[in-house]
């Protein structure tokens, strides 16, 4: 289908016509009957151009105003109105303005008869009904907002009260999805979305086979990660059909949702930026505000029901806009958000605080919807306040409250909102709660759920009702929302040992009956689940043999799991039997500052450590002992990182940890590894922690939470799946890891095999492939590699083939660095893993080379990007390629210093041929280079070296002897050769005499590709004004000569900007 063809099409569907080709393709898709559908949008052909779009807006904003307005808006009134759109600089700034204040978006003008009014642009009570206008336009002619860029033609935009809101680009069946996308990058980074543009929110990628959505954003923040798929409400699945996706989002009063209800206003500082909810997360919101309009708080508890949503799919947001879509139905008078600690509270209130569209950081007189509680009586005074605040606190100050013999229940209908509802409701203190308020209402938000075969006590449906949404870790990972886990079970038990000392005795006395030869025949068929089921804890719990051994295994396989330095992590431990943890987790603690303190003095690498857990006030045996520990860990943390910490101030000195930890520090000092016993294992979201060492045994519920911890998506690449090491009964602790999963990454899964469980898990991504699996995909792709390149040699000269060189190197980057996470072991004899002290055998094991893997890497990776660049006639910077190293690449400056002697003496010997092949090595040296300037510096120098145009000292000395290197000469030759490309570029556009080489070359320097960045101080304007004053006379060029004088202008902008750009490319 062509774009026309299918633009047509879509614009018809949208507007209700049913002509007999759209009826018919409508039989593949029926509406389902939760879809509702108010009003079609209205097609107007007739409006083409930006002009014509502000006056179809002047026309309504008049319909609109009719009671204030006694005649339609003079030229000047309107000027006012075009000015305050067109101000609106950031889509954010645009959505602050089109909410407005309490859902009211008003223009304040003063009219020509000397009245100041207000005119209403929106009313979000109006959403689908109402006299609020629905249009949809397309083909609107975009003149080009930058000098020397492309006119644009918007394919559809849809308007609600004649502003656009959504914009949609449409490709033809043959095309894939992303192409509509970075079109509209294309838009962003050329400023089209300005001024009546200035209010899209939503831009939608559509093919007829494939959609995407995303908020619209700041060329800066562009990044198609965020444009998603709809999924079904039924079970998840994506939606690729275009009819599909029209009657979920972009049909009537939805799209007007979508862009008002379902966005988020980010006001973090410095951070502000526009989101558009997920699928699941406007699915579970819609279910939550179904639940609460139907509720009679009259009739007392009400249990509404809980939301499913798996750890770091954004709960948060989530559950914000619950509250404050909530806040405003007028069945209710407050809404209190509920966390399950006290050090949460201030985390939670700074996130709403920041969504809050009623509010602005940092500005007083603006203070928002969104209130924290300092303490039990002041939550007690915000309850009794008649606002509609959003009233945030935690389950201890609730409890503290209504325990109160003065407590009375609010005359009030309350909506409470649970977060981590699996953790605050168990026990007597949660049902006292929902009970002491008499008009309730209770949701809860979870990630893990407590179900009757994991529930001590009441389960989450007991407490707050049904399941209204799920969406589980499976779907997320699939989804690309949080990452999978690698799984790693490690004992420190010496199995020979205990086989021949340990397990004799242990049967001998489990079973007194059992001859010897019995005891011999057990131990010599024993099963993991055998050895795990004897090894009592005291193998583990405070065995400093057991401790040595597992930060031993840390330290050694610290650059694996680590990305190098990259990521750090979390090592949890617990001793069973009633007995303090602390004093295990201090030896741990101890343990590691010995290996340190040794590495030191030996020189090699250290690790950042620090410790955390709650001062000890229960005056219990272990008291004395666990604060000590807690005050000697502070002090090394204090002489590490400068702090003055004490027991008077844990809370500020876990605060500080967590910050070192999730790397939000603003002295940038971070933390390598945390030893925790339970804090920071659940609500803490750290996306460059990416592992967590077990020394204990979780399970459930507290199993995939602390899992979670690691699984954030930072970098896909670098970062592929949260690694899980853990440390004993590696059998058990297995087999309730997949027991977790069962319960928690699809509920079907719990009526499988374990067998079938773990092999599901891998397919799904959730648990990692093993390195044999994932060693030879990556073989497979270095196979195809070879063959594409003509054994690493060349790029292959179709464009097609280009493109298939270019995802076969996406895949071996992937491939690649997931391998360097896997730690060098022997299993079944053979080697296996990534050293980092041999490097070269991974490559080999992969059928290449060390010279080839260099030669793939770095010279042909680079030259395909140019190549691609240059035939899509784009920066080489929006190739998405960042190619994974098996080790440092070490750039050997000597060789090229060689090089640049070798290639002074050819020229002046005048060895034509020999200078070619010399000139043409220090091309595949440059293009072998990270730094893509400094390789653009080389091969200007070689270029004027060959050209003879250096050296210019008639006194230089042949034969050359670059004995100090060849930096000098590089950066000379290069400014000749700049100097030269400048001259030129003078001569033949008449500025000769207007601006110097040497000046053009300094404000060239600080340029970024594709960027207006030149003329802050005028200067560009200063020489195009000059220039256009002779230019016929002076110009050495018949085509520029003959230009007219704006076109001049326009055209020698535009050529400035090339040449910037290609100078940056170089």
């Amino acid at each position: 289908m062509k774009e026309a063809q299918f633009e047509s099409e879509l614009i018809q569907y949208l507007s209700g016509e049913t002509d007999t080709d759209v009826a018919k393709a409508s039989v593949m898709w029926e509406t389902p009957s939760y879809i509702v559908k108010t009003k079609f949008w209205e097609y107007k052909p007739e409006i083409k151009t930006t002009d014509a779009l502000w006056e179809n807006f002047k026309q309504i904003l008049e319909q609109h105003n009719q009671k204030t307005l006694e005649h339609p808006l003079s030229v000047v009134e309107f000027n006012q109105v075009k000015k305050i759109i067109s101000n609106l600089h950031t889509p954010y700034k645009a959505g602050q303005f089109l909410y407005g204040l309490n859902g009211v978006s008003q223009i304040e003008i003063d009219l020509d008869d000397g009245r100041h009014v207000f005119l209403t642009v929106f009313d979000q009570k109006q959403i689908g009904a109402g006299d609020t206008i629905y249009q949809v336009v397309n083909q609107i002619k975009r003149p080009a907002v930058i000098a020397g860029k492309k006119d644009r033609i918007f394919d559809t935009t849809l308007l609600i009260n004649g502003l656009p809101i959504i914009q949609i680009e449409e490709k033809n069946d043959h095309r894939d999805v992303d192409e509509a996308l970075n079109q509209m990058e294309q838009y962003v980074a050329e400023n089209q979305y300005r001024d009546i543009y200035s209010t899209v929110q939503i831009l939608v990628a559509i093919t007829p086979n494939n959609v995407k959505y995303m908020a619209n954003t700041t060329a800066d923040k562009f990044n198609k990660d965020f444009a998603f798929h709809w999924q079904r409400r039924e079970d998840n699945t994506i939606v690729r059909s275009w009819k599909e996706f029209a009657d979920n989002v972009l049909s009537i009063p939805m799209a007007h949702q979508m862009a008002t209800n379902y966005m988020i206003l980010d006001g973090t500082k410095n951070k502000e930026t526009l989101k558009v909810m997920r699928p699941y997360q406007v699915y579970a919101t819609q279910k939550v505000v179904e639940g609460i309009k139907r509720t009679d708080f009259e009739a007392g508890n009400n249990k509404i029901g809980y939301i499913w949503h798996t750890t770091g799919s954004g709960k948060t947001i989530t559950s914000f806009k619950t509250a404050w879509l909530a806040s405003r139905m007028p069945n209710v008078d407050k809404v209190v958000f509920v966390v399950d600690r006290i050090a949460l509270t201030r985390q939670t209130s700074e996130d709403y605080k920041a969504y809050d569209p009623d509010g602005e950081i940092g500005d007083e007189t603006r203070l928002g919807s969104v209130r924290d509680t300092n303490n039990t009586n002041d939550l007690s005074r915000k309850l009794k306040s008649k606002d509609n605040n959003i009233i945030v606190t935690s389950v201890q100050k609730l409890g503290t409250l209504v325990s109160r013999k003065s407590f009375k229940s609010p005359e009030k209908n309350i909506v409470f909102i649970v977060d981590e509802a699996h953790r605050s409701t168990g026990g007597d203190n949660f049902a006292k709660i929902q009970k002491a308020f008499k008009q309730s209402a209770w949701i809860g938000y979870t990630g893990t759920p407590m179900f009757d075969e994991n529930a001590i006590g009441m389960n989450t449906e007991s407490i707050f009702g049904p399941l209204l949404h799920a969406y589980t870790i499976r779907e997320a990972i699939a989804d690309r929302n949080v990452l999978g886990f690698k799984v790693d079970f490690e004992t420190t038990i010496d199995e020979e040992k205990m086989k021949e000392e340990y397990l004799p005795e242990f049967y001998r006395q489990r079973y007194p009956k059992w001859s010897e030869k019995q005891i011999r025949n057990k131990i010599l068929n024993l099963t993991e689940e055998d050895i795990d089921d004897a090894i009592e804890p005291s193998f583990y719990d405070e065995n400093i043999e057991h401790i040595k051994l597992v930060v031993e295994d840390i330290f050694k396989n610290w650059k694996n799991r680590s990305g190098e330095g990259k990521y750090n992590a979390i090592l949890t431990t617990h001793v069973g039997g009633g007995k303090a943890s602390t004093p295990m987790a201090m030896m741990y603690f101890r343990e590691f500052q010995r290996v340190n303190n040794k590495n030191k003095k030996q020189g090699k690498p250290i690790l950042k450590v620090a410790i955390t857990y709650s001062l000890n006030t229960t005056n219990n045996d272990s008291q004395l002992e666990s604060n000590q520990g807690l005050h000697e860990a502070m002090k090394v943390y204090n002489e590490e990182f400068g702090t003055l910490f004490g027991l008077d101030d844990v809370s500020g000195y876990i605060e500080d940890v967590t910050s070192r930890l999730n790397k939000t520090t603003e002295d940038k000092n971070y933390l390598d590894l945390v030893i925790v016993v339970d804090q920071l294992l659940t609500g803490f979201n750290a996306p460059e922690l990416n592992t967590l060492y077990v020394d204990r045994i979780l399970r459930g519920a507290g199993l995939i939470q602390a899992y979670s911890r690691t699984n954030r998506i930072a970098d896909m690449q670098n970062k592929p799946w949260g690694n899980i090491v853990n440390y004993r009964w590696p059998s058990l602790n297995e087999t309730l890891m997949n027991k977790a999963l069962a319960v928690y990454a699809n509920k079907d899964s719990a009526n499988i095999s374990e067998e079938e469980r773990k092999q599901q898990n891998e397919e799904d991504g959730i648990i990692a492939h093993s390195f044999q699996t994932t060693h030879e995909e990556v073989k497979k792709v270095v196979q195809e590699l070879r063959a594409i390149t003509n054994q690493f040699e060349r790029v292959p000269p179709s464009e097609k083939k280009k493109e298939e060189m270019l995802q076969l190197l996406r895949q071996y980057n992937s491939g690649m660095a997931k391998l360097k996470q896997y730690a060098p072991e022997v299993v079944d004899g053979k080697e296996e893993g990534f050293d980092y002290e041999q490097p070269d055998q991974l490559l080999k094991s992969l059928g290449m080379e060390p010279e080839e893997e260099i030669m793939l890497t770095t010279v042909l990776s680079n030259e395909l990007k140019q190549q691609l660049a240059k035939e899509k006639k784009i920066s080489i910077h929006q190739i998405e390629l960042k190619m994974t190293h098996v080790k440092d690449i070490k750039v050997d400056y000597d060789y090229l210093t060689e090089l640049v002697e070798k290639l002074l003496n050819q020229v002046h010997e005048r060895d034509e041929q020999g200078a070619c092949e010399t000139k043409e090595k220090i091309y595949q040296f440059a293009n072998g280079l990270e730094d893509r300037r400094y390789a653009g510096k080389i091969i200007n120098a070689a270029e004027a070296i060959a050209k003879g145009l250096y050296p210019t000292d008639p006194d230089f000395k042949y034969p050359a002897k670059l004995n100090a290197g060849s930096e000098q000469i590089i950066q000379e030759a290069n400014d000749i050769s700049l100097d030269r490309l400048l001259q030129e570029f003078r001569i033949k556009w008449g500025i000769i005499d207007v601006v110097t080489s040497a000046e053009m070359r300094t404000f060239f320097a600080r340029h970024k590709y594709g960027i207006q960045d030149l003329d802050d101080t005028g200067r560009i304007r200063d020489i195009i004004a000059k220039g256009s004053r002779d230019y016929a006379v002076l110009s050495h060029d018949k085509e520029i000569q003959s230009l007219s004088r704006i076109k001049y202008r326009n055209k020698l902008r535009e050529a400035i900007y090339d040449l910037a750009d290609r100078l940056v490319e170089n």
